[in-house]
């Protein structure tokens, strides 16, 4: 039996960092905070924009929500300017994409990015229809590591927990699966290192978009 893959897209399917870490700073110099590096984002994201922001500000505004609100509210603003700056998919990730398909695997994403941005950066590295389903951040239903889309996807697509395998670069992928019931695929070429996916539980890494190819025939 066939499978369903769902994809992550920060650090999975594209790299997004250079615009996040643009939006951020952009906001965090108007506050006049200290700015912050493609590394401090890395670690950063995974969890949501408002994480991702409370992560970025001064550690003692962290749980102040008269500061980070506002500041919120400015990095959407700012990151809706320039989100869709990313041209193109990690090399050897939409040529691997199409032969899995060829080969009668369903695909689909699963982002903590809101849904808009999500579906908007999806269908512009692989096209329209590439994805069976594209999921982000909705309002209302609760993000990776929490199961509820992934479960929603595979439902709505035909599939089990049993028969779907999340691919991802970040903690919220592998613990998505594990709380799922469903397997996962963890990838080096995105935010975290092999040592890291490894201390979230990862069982199966790969490193190059090819490797999909040798594992999943």
């Amino acid at each position: 039996m066939k499978k369903l893959l769902i994809f992550d897209l920060d650090g999975t399917l594209g790299d997004t960092l250079p615009t996040l870490t643009e939006s951020m700073n952009s906001v965090l110099s108007e506050f006049s905070y200290p700015l912050v590096d493609d590394a401090h984002i890395c670690r950063a994201i995974g969890n949501g924009m408002e994480l991702m922001c409370r992560r970025c500000i001064p550690a003692e505004h962290y749980n102040n929500a008269e500061i980070y609100r506002p500041f919120l509210a400015r990095y959407k603003e700012e990151y809706a300017k320039n989100y869709l700056n990313i041209d193109e998919p990690y090399a050897g990730l939409a040529d691997a994409i199409a032969e899995l398909k060829a080969r009668g695997y369903a695909v689909a994403s699963l982002s903590n990015k809101p849904h808009r941005y999500t579906v908007d950066i999806v269908e512009k590295l692989f096209g329209k229809g590439t994805f069976a389903d594209i999921r982000g951040m909705i309002e209302g239903i609760p993000t990776k590591p929490d199961p509820t889309s992934f479960l929603d996807i595979a439902s709505n697509l035909g599939f089990t927990a049993e028969n779907t395998i999340m691919i991802g670069d970040s903690e919220p992928d592998i613990n998505v699966a594990n709380n799922a019931g469903a397997n996962c695929i963890a990838v080096t070429w995105g935010y975290r290192t092999r040592e890291q996916l490894e201390a979230a539980g990862a069982k199966m890494i790969i490193d190059k978009p090819c490797e999909l190819l040798e594992i999943l025939k």
